[in-house]
Order: structure tokens, then sequence, then C-alpha cells
């Protein structure tokens, strides 16, 4: 039983005619004539009952055209199915992504991304960024949202997304709230909440004070970053961090973000991916779309 033999077998159904079957087929009349009788001969029951002018379908006809149809159907969809993978507009990214970014950048950049690709589903793996690093070298996942990229790693590619400058987040309600920026003395005399030293973000922040021979004793060291934040809400303290790392909903009534006077030193936002393996074709649109969007103050405060 071969393709154009169903194709043959539906045109007749639908004429009851061989030769129109024929016509709409783009094929000889002898030769659709012939196929159909070599697909009786094969399923060993007639499918046509056939008269001077016209055939009509048989009882067993009848049932076997609704499975022809189901069947042609069906193969259709999965063709398309395939051309929409091979297009990149089907399929799953498998996503690493540090948890501050997770929670504030990549909810829209999917959000935006999923309007012009429907049928892409994301799966993300929450981690810290030397974890995601080898989660993406090791193939876990296709693509890492990752900050602070120091690495040297030839199985990777790093992909800059966009730069910012560290500020001190304290509640709207604090007393340095008000002013228009402050400095890495003045943070540090408040009380200092911190991300653990398995986070870049902490990392950061230590290496910025240490580098200025500052001294911290942080009141809070901690390992959530949404905990640290509500820490900031409550008014026990301040932190710093980068404006992408909170929600713009955050910014509205219950926390503040000062640029910082003295320190000028931007940090890198990266998408990385394996320079050596594959990489499936939604993942590539998803690299695409990302490096061609867009960035403004807006996008990513």
């Amino acid at each position: 039983m071969e393709f154009h033999q169903l194709t043959y077998f539906l045109a007749a159904a639908q004429t009851q005619n061989f030769r129109k079957a024929a016509e709409l087929a783009l094929v000889a009349q002898s030769a659709l004539s012939r196929q159909i009788a070599a697909l009786e001969d094969e399923l060993g029951v007639e499918l046509f009952a056939r008269h001077k002018k016209r055939v009509t379908l048989t009882p067993a006809g009848e049932e076997f055209a609704l499975h022809v149809r189901n069947a042609l159907e069906q193969l259709q969809e999965g063709q398309q199915l395939l051309s929409e993978l091979q297009s990149g507009h089907r399929g799953t990214i498998q996503v690493g992504c540090i948890e501050s970014l997770a929670t504030s950048f990549l909810p829209e950049l999917f959000a935006s991304f999923h309007q012009q690709y429907p049928h892409v589903r994301l799966k993300v793996r929450v981690n810290h960024t030397d974890e995601l690093v080898t989660s993406v070298e090791q193939g876990e996942v296709e693509l890492g949202l990752i900050l602070d990229p120091r690495l040297q790693s030839e199985l990777l590619i790093i992909k800059e997304l966009f730069r910012q400058p560290l500020h001190l987040l304290v509640a709207a309600q604090h007393p340095l709230a008000s002013q228009p920026s402050v400095t890495l003395a003045q943070a540090i005399a408040e009380p200092f909440l911190l991300l653990d030293q398995t986070s870049r973000m902490g990392q950061i922040t230590k290496r910025i004070f240490m580098q200025r021979g500052l001294a911290m004793q942080p009141l809070v060291e901690i390992e959530s970053v949404e905990g640290l934040k509500e820490m900031v809400r409550q008014g026990i303290g301040v932190t710093l961090t980068l404006p992408a790392l909170i929600r713009p909903s955050h910014l509205e009534h219950d926390l503040v973000l000062l640029p910082i006077a003295d320190l000028s030193e931007e940090f890198i936002f990266a998408l990385i991916y394996r320079r050596i393996g594959p990489i499936s074709r939604v993942a590539r649109e998803f690299i695409q779309y990302v490096s061609l969007k867009p960035r403004s103050e807006d996008d990513i405060t």
C-alpha cells in the first residue's frame, strides 16, 4: 500500500468518476484505475462498485475511506509539525537562569518571544552562575542567562546582552531614599544585607568593598534573593544590586534604587551556549531573538 494509491482512492471516492479523479490527481486514467485495482487486490476487497460512467463506494470502501482520511490528516499534521520544528516555530527551549533574572528579566523576555512563537515551550532550571556554566558545558541545558561571566571556556560562546552599574537598594521609607545618589561609604554605614558567597551578586559585593578597603560586617547573609529583597522592603537594611535583578513592580511603591556616585564599573548580563554540539532550531531562534531585541533603560530597570 503506497501513499499515491490512497490519494487516488480518495479522489475517486470524492468524484465517483475515475476520469475526473485522474484529472484531480494529475495522472492518466488508466494509471489511476490500475493503482486502485492493485489496492483492492492487496486489501482483498472491492472498494468501488463499477458502473458505466461512474463508480460508487462499496460499504467496505466507505469504511476504508474514513480511515484513509483520518490517516492522511494525521500525516499532514505530522508534516506540518516537522516543518515547524525545522523552522523553530515549535519545540522546547531548555534554559538555565540565575534566580534574580528568573523573576525579573526572563518573564518579560519570554512573554514577548511567545507572541511571535506561541507554540514554543520553555523549561527553566534556576541555579547559581557557576553551576549554570557547568550545566551548559555538559549539555544539560541549551542556554544560560547569567551575570558577570568571568570564565574562559573553549566550549562556550558568551553573548553579551547588556551592562549595568551597581545601585543601592533601599526601602521606600528609608532616609536615603529621597537622595539622587549615594556613595559606597554611605552604603556601608547602613545595616548591610548580603547574598551569600555562592551567588555572583554576593561575590561582586564583597570584591567591591575589599578593593576600596571598606570593612563590611553584614547584618544578614542569605541565600534567597527574594528573602533579601523582602528584608530590604521591611527596612531591616540595604544591599547592592543591579536594576535588571529587580522587578519594576517592586520599584513602584516598596523599593528604591539609588545610583552610586563613586562607582562607575558596569557588570555584564550574558547569554551562553555551547560552541560545539547540537543546539535545537528553536533555541537558535531564541538566541537570535534575544540578540536582536533592542535594549532600553525601561527594558532592564
